[in-house]
């Protein structure tokens, strides 16, 4: 309704004046701003109270013209053409001879000198009219053209993602193979530097590189998999199985179903390369000189019956971690960056501030999916260690990890696994998003939503 909309202006009016009121012309912008809505639509009393000074100031400075021979009881200026270089120069525009003045006749406010909609170019050869940026160009609303989503924009992106997970997990392999030990030997260090210091005294350094063969691996898929699946899966419920607007509207629900989806995927690729890893790091006398093929093969022929489902013993808990750190991953990094836009629309402005948004909303967004998911880790890792010669659900390897351990075993290693995960996740945005760049993709290839960001400078 009329009065719902209303409303609407007057929070988004209230809320530009308390965040850009102080800065110089600031109100004198946000008063023509709103000035150009409907009269209906106006917030007039807030206008009056918070940009008083201003609208006096143009009452003061204007003159009184005759309108259709009537007594006008508003203070108009006389028609004055728009100048031909605003159109070649936008930040131009509305200089500050332009004021906002309260009309009388319509209970509203206007724009005093009156903008012309259309103007007149003269030439020696010809004389052209066209409209302005306030004629009728401004009712139409903005847009622009949709990207070609075809399978070289998703490969792109895979090679983006695959990059910037290969960098960031072969950096924090230290860090995995502390935590991995701390959760597969129960009680032996006291935290994570405890562990780091004691497996390079006892084993030496190399110890803390077990398993790097399948790291890259592993999460060179994962990688390639979940991201341009993320972007695909958003792109597709939005699109395909749910209108525009409810997509929009519910946009939080959208993410969390296509995050999910996309781990899914990864999940198949990974489960076999992270019980690969996860034996090489507990037991690197018997599979470090193996290697990942012959690590591969020793878990397939433990159990001559099942084959290679021997493999994916760990699938359930690793897709139940998976899914809820990957959709708890995405959404964070969407809602950390926009809340950090949001109050500090200016770091959009620059690369490099963009990518720091971008590594510390990856960082939060990694801790986050860190503490939600580390149950479901800590019985990966179990299922993973108890599965030989059988296969050991999630389920089951869960009851059996809390009787033996107890719950608090559940959340063993929480510590590192944050500092690990924020680490990763961290770098994983912001590599994304350099490699992204770097093949021409921006944010707004990837948007669901046309956005258009406003900024008023002082």
């Amino acid at each position: 309704s009329d009065a719902v909309t209303k409303e609407k202006y007057l929070a988004l009016f209230n809320g530009m004046v308390e965040n850009y009121g102080g800065r110089e012309d600031a109100l004198r912008n946000i008063a023509l701003l709103f000035a150009m809505l409907p009269p209906k639509y106006q917030p007039v009393e807030e206008m009056a109270n918070k940009c008083g000074e201003v609208v006096r100031k143009a009452a003061n400075s204007s003159t009184v013209t005759p309108e259709n021979g009537r007594k006008n009881t508003s203070k108009l200026i006389a028609f004055k053409p728009l100048p031909f270089e605003f159109q070649q120069n936008y930040a131009s525009l509305l200089p500050s001879n332009y004021q906002p003045l309260y009309s009388e006749i319509t209970k509203s406010f206007t724009i005093t000198p009156r903008i012309s909609m259309s103007e007149t170019a003269i030439t020696e050869q010809s004389t052209s009219t066209f409209t302005t940026t306030f004629g009728p160009i401004s009712s139409q609303p903005l847009s622009r053209e949709r990207p070609d989503l075809s399978f070289n924009f998703y490969a792109l992106l895979g090679l983006s993602g695959g990059a910037g997970c290969v960098l960031t997990h072969t950096l924090v392999i230290p860090l995995d193979v502390v935590k991995t030990r701390m959760q597969t030997n129960p009680g032996e260090y006291d935290g994570i530097f405890d562990g780091a210091a004691s497996i390079a005294k006892k084993e030496g350094i190399n110890s803390l590189f077990l398993g790097t063969q399948a790291t890259i691996v592993g999460y060179l898929w994962y990688g390639v998999s979940v991201y341009p699946s993320y972007a695909f899966f958003k792109r597709f419920i939005g699109d395909q199985i749910l209108s525009p607007a409810f997509a929009v509207a519910h946009a939080d629900d959208v993410a969390l179903i296509a995050g999910a989806m996309a781990s899914v995927i990864a999940s198949l690729g990974l489960t076999p390369i992270e019980a690969c890893r996860i034996r090489a790091v507990a037991e690197p006398d018997v599979y470090r000189p193996l290697g990942l093929m012959g690590t591969l093969g020793v878990i397939q022929n433990e159990d001559s019956s099942s084959g290679w489902k021997n493999l994916y013993s760990g699938l359930p808990s690793l897709m139940t971690r998976q899914v809820i750190f990957g959709s708890v991953k995405f959404l964070a990094f969407e809602r950390s960056s926009e809340a950090i836009f949001g109050v500090w629309p200016e770091l959009r402005d620059a690369t490099y501030t963009a990518l720091g948004v971008s590594l510390v909303a990856g960082g939060f967004s990694g801790a986050l999916s860190s503490v939600i998911s580390q149950p479901a880790d800590s019985i990966l890792t179990y299922v993973a260690k108890k599965s030989s010669g059988g296969n050991l659900g999630i389920l089951d390897g869960a009851r059996m990890m809390i009787q033996e351990e107890g719950v608090v075993s559940l959340f063993r290693g929480l510590s590192s696994r944050c500092v690990w995960a924020g680490c990763i996740i961290a770098g994983q945005f912001l590599l994304y998003d350099v490699f992204r760049a770097m093949f021409g993709i921006t944010g707004n290839d990837l948007n669901q939503v046309f956005e258009v960001a406003l900024t008023i400078d002082g």
